[in-house]
């Protein structure tokens, strides 16, 4: 009975320490998602009208620290009041969770290549209608010259770092590549073939809109570049997901262990 019963102790002390490292996150995700509300005005004088979009991210994490919190919680009160009903309820809803994310990985594995089409398609619907040029301010010329020549704030040096790169991130031109620019809005309104922003060296001479030598402008879409970079980062994303499977799976067969040792 002494080893089982200090079993049962070992996996009651772990079950209170994982879940209160889940309460502390969901309570911080709350926290975060309060600050991005509180500040989105902020971000809308700094980032124009389309960062509101932050309010949002804000409320589904409100949401979703919520919930993390009280996950934590319920697991926590109930490992250490021994409490059958609160451990089943944990259990319950940690397979709903788990479920929940091996259906999502399967339809994003399914619908990859869907969901690539429709994003190439976009992409180069909007450079050509609605790219403007280099050093235009409208939100679809910057974010594609901060694509094609550098990241060039704070936010998005700070994104380029995390990714592992530096300022000069994708160094590409177009979706495809400069022949994207042909019959869009932006070479009726200058009769340029591409882009300052398509170049190695934008103030060069040689950029001048014509010349297509691949010395003088980045000949590799960006579309391309930002899949490879996503398949670069995708093993350590994976092993994170995995990690988070493994860490909640673990927590499901704890959990049950002790509601069936109340028993």
């Amino acid at each position: 009975m002494a080893p089982s019963r200090s079993c049962y102790a070992t996996l009651k002390t772990a079950m209170i320490c994982f879940n209160t490292i889940i309460f502390v996150v969901g309570c911080t995700l709350v926290a975060l998602g309060l600050w991005i509300k509180l500040e989105s005005t902020s971000f809308v004088r700094v980032l124009g009208s389309t960062s509101v979009n932050f309010v949002h991210i804000g409320y589904f994490c409100i949401v979703v620290g919520i919930v993390v919190a009280m996950l934590g919680f319920m697991g926590c009160w109930g490992a250490a009041k021994e409490s059958r009903c609160l451990l089943l309820m944990y259990f319950l809803i940690m397979l709903v969770i788990f479920i929940a994310e091996i259906t999502a990985a399967v339809i994003v594995f399914a619908f990859t290549q869907f969901a690539r089409s429709i994003v190439l398609d976009k992409s180069l619907t909007a450079l050509k209608k609605k790219y403007s040029g280099y050093k235009h301010d409208d939100i679809v010329s910057y974010g594609w010259n901060a694509f094609m020549l550098k990241f060039p704030i704070g936010t998005m040096r700070i994104v380029a770092e995390r990714l592992g790169g530096d300022a000069q991130l994708l160094n590409c031109c177009g979706v495809h590549n400069y022949t994207d620019f042909s019959g869009s809005a932006f070479q009726i309104r200058t009769n340029l073939t591409y882009p300052k922003s398509c170049c190695k060296d934008p103030m060069s001479l040689a950029c001048n809109g014509h010349n297509v030598s691949s010395v003088v402008i980045n000949q590799e879409g960006c579309f391309h570049k930002l899949v490879s970079l996503v398949k670069e980062k995708s093993l350590l994303l994976g092993g994170a997901a995995t990690g988070a499977a493994l860490l909640e799976l673990a927590a499901m067969i704890v959990s049950l262990i002790l509601y069936v040792k109340l028993v």
